[in-house]
């Protein structure tokens, strides 16, 4: 009997005959899920960053403000309106429009994908200022859509009233941009707007930021309109260290810094067998840009221009809806190591993003999440608590007594440069990755009875079909005097009945499957909460049939953490839709955190020229944690 292990420890063969098998090359499928330092994992949850911004609508831009004294700002863009995160008061402010730009109704951004580009550019004088552009923003009275945020109002940066240093370029006014980045000591307006004609190959860059102020000129020497000699258009630009990437649908496109202050950029394509399609889906991390194209994804580090998903290749094409292929929207998780993609499924009845693609640079894998998230961001500005500020004066009624609050215990006392990666919705939510085992987490203010129950919650992100828990209710027992609305307990991170369907979902709270007219009445508190429905898939697995064998799987040995709950696991023979072998629970009889995990088995007893393997996982409040995998197997019949 031979065995065969999937596990992060070991590579090869050793001495007893162990076949080690590395999980990255072993699962072909993972949903809510990702491989982290070769140990396969259920996906951490997400949790409101800060309450829903003002507008209630969808969020175009997360931006971290760095300030010239180091300092920074969080900022956000919805459909209409520039916020400021208050870190005093942990909610989004609206910031107003000022100077010239008083009486302007708001950015109005028509399409879901035209994003916001910003970023921090100092005034002549060094004064903080965030000036940012899009092709969706609505033009103001002087027909401009590039404006700046001076820490008070939004203004408009090509207005001299608003701008003193702002001089236009020769070919007339400058009147908006698809994207704005720092480099090169100058500001530079990618695929500028000038005098009514776009330049889609063309970067438009200012002189050197100066105290005499040429870093908002446009007319001095040193700044200019660079264009790609090429027919291509850009489709997104990166800073990759002193490197500007611009993305094309064909190629990569470098603009390098020069020694000639009036010449300062050297350009240099970078062909490639693909291109990029999303705009915005460019994100630079380790080295390296990393792009979406319909065909393919792209990995771009100055000089190669590669295709980066050999082991997914036909995922854009055949999983991204093509015609909302542009809403894709790209970002990075610094605490796993994995890029993000937010996209629209194809064949999908949604109007805007419900997935995201993962892909964990380290490991070299791919995952899929059932997150609706419309952009990503990042910052260490947050809520993050010591011991000794949890007390309920802080203005979070959870915070009365120690044992009450619902913040995370192992996050307390990190203090406030914990990196966060953020994301928005279109339902002007804003929400911190990582942060919990379950989605949405929200309390519930009062419950109707009815053939189905109305739970009134605080603003929540929940939509129809979500999978739910609560837990925490008092009140609405059944005959027995048990709860008859709970269906989760909370102290023993157990699921105690079916999980509900959110029938209905709106503004003011959700509707689920459950009839509560028997029960007794609501009389306090409660939580609800979605829950994450994991799955991994392994390849159909036979290391015999090069030798042209069947094999044989007597039985499974799952190596699990004991805090991670349970596992369901079917198993298929040659790739069959229906398993012979359907949610077999595999589950630690220990929960002891002193035990680190426990080997749980299954039988198998079965033949077949490939066996695959499908885990799951739909308990709330934990993270399954998958160690190890042994397969023990030996050779069967020979094949046909």
């Amino acid at each position: 009997m031979d065995v065969y292990e999937i596990t992060a420890y070991k590579e090869g063969v050793d001495d007893s005959g162990v076949n080690y098998l590395s999980p990255s090359d072993s699962f072909e499928k993972i949903i809510n899920g990702f491989i982290y330092r070769q140990v396969l994992q259920s996906r951490m949850g997400v949790g409101y960053f800060a309450p829903q911004l003002a507008f209630k609508t969808r969020i175009f831009g997360i931006f971290e403000h760095t300030l010239p004294d180091s300092s920074r700002q969080l900022l956000a863009f919805d459909q209409f309106a520039l916020y400021k995160y208050n870190t005093g008061t942990g909610v989004f402010d609206f910031v107003p429009f000022g100077g010239s730009m008083v009486g302007y109704t708001g950015f109005n951004i028509a399409a879901k994908d035209l994003y916001i580009s910003g970023v921090s550019y100092p005034t002549a004088g060094n004064l903080p200022r965030f000036v940012f552009c899009g092709e969706g923003i609505t033009p103001n009275a002087a027909g401009s859509s590039i404006f700046f945020y001076d820490g008070v109002d939004v203004k408009d940066y090509t207005s001299v009233v608003d701008n003193p240093n702002y001089a236009p370029p020769p070919g007339g006014a400058l009147n908006s941009a698809s994207y704005v980045v720092w480099v090169n000591e100058r500001i530079n307006f990618i695929v500028p707007v000038i005098a009514g004609i776009e330049y889609n190959q063309g970067t438009l860059f200012s002189g050197i930021r100066t105290v005499s102020g040429n870093g908002d000129k446009f007319n001095v020497a040193g700044s200019g309109l660079f264009q790609a000699d090429t027919y291509q258009a850009i489709t997104g630009v990166t800073i990759l260290g002193q490197i500007m990437i611009h993305n094309y649908d064909r190629m990569a496109y470098t603009m390098e810094k020069t020694r000639d202050a009036f010449n300062p950029y050297f350009g240099r394509a970078v062909p490639g067998v693909l291109g990029t399609n999303a705009k915005f889906s460019a994100v630079s991390w380790n080295d390296t840009v990393r792009s979406i194209g319909r065909t393919g994804i792209l990995g771009t580090d100055g000089r190669s221009n590669l295709r980066v998903d050999n082991k997914i290749p036909y995922f854009t094409a055949r999983e991204i809806d093509q015609l909302g292929f542009n809403l894709t929207y790209g970002g990075f998780d610094r605490l796993n190591n994995q890029f993000l993609w937010a996209y629209k499924e194809s064949e999908s009845d949604s109007e805007t993003q419900n997935s995201v693609l993962v892909g964990n640079y380290e490991e070299n894998t791919w995952s899929t999440f059932d997150q609706r998230f419309s952009v990503f961001g990042q910052t260490d500005i947050g809520l993050n608590l010591t011991w000794d500020q949890i007390e309920a004066a802080s203005g979070n009624p959870s915070w009365a007594q120690w044992d009450t609050t619902d913040e995370i215990w192992d996050r307390i006392g990190l203090g406030g440069s914990v990196q966060k990666t953020l994301a928005g919705d279109d339902l002007g939510f804003i929400y911190e990755l990582n942060q919990d085992f379950d989605d949405y987490y929200t309390t519930i203010l009062a419950v109707g009875q009815t053939s189905v129950t109305i739970l009134i919650l605080a603003a929540t992100g929940m939509q129809v079909g979500d999978l739910v828990t609560v837990s925490g209710v008092v009140g609405m027992l059944d005959a027995n005097g048990n709860s008859g609305i709970n269906n989760f307990d909370e102290q023993t991170n157990t699921q105690t009945k079916d999980l509900y369907t959110v029938l209905i979902a709106n503004a003011g709270g959700i509707v689920i499957n459950l009839d509560s007219t028997l029960l007794t009445p609501w009389v306090s508190g409660g939580t609800v909460s979605k829950v994450i429905k994991f799955q991994a898939q392994t390849i159909p697995f036979n290391p015999y049939r090069a030798e042209g064998r069947r094999i044989f799987i007597s039985h499974v040995e799952f190596f699990i953490e004991n805090t991670g709950g349970s596992l369901l696991v079917d198993v298929f023979a040659d790739q069959q839709t229906t398993p012979f072998k359907e949610n077999c629970l595999m589950k630690p009889k220990s929960t002891s955190v002193e035990q680190e995990g426990e080997w749980v088995e299954m039988v198998v007893d079965q033949e077949a020229n490939f066996l695959t393997f499908v885990m799951k996982q739909t308990s709330p409040a934990v993270q399954l944690r998958l160690s190890s995998m042994r397969l023990h197997c030996e050779r069967g019949g020979y094949t046909h």
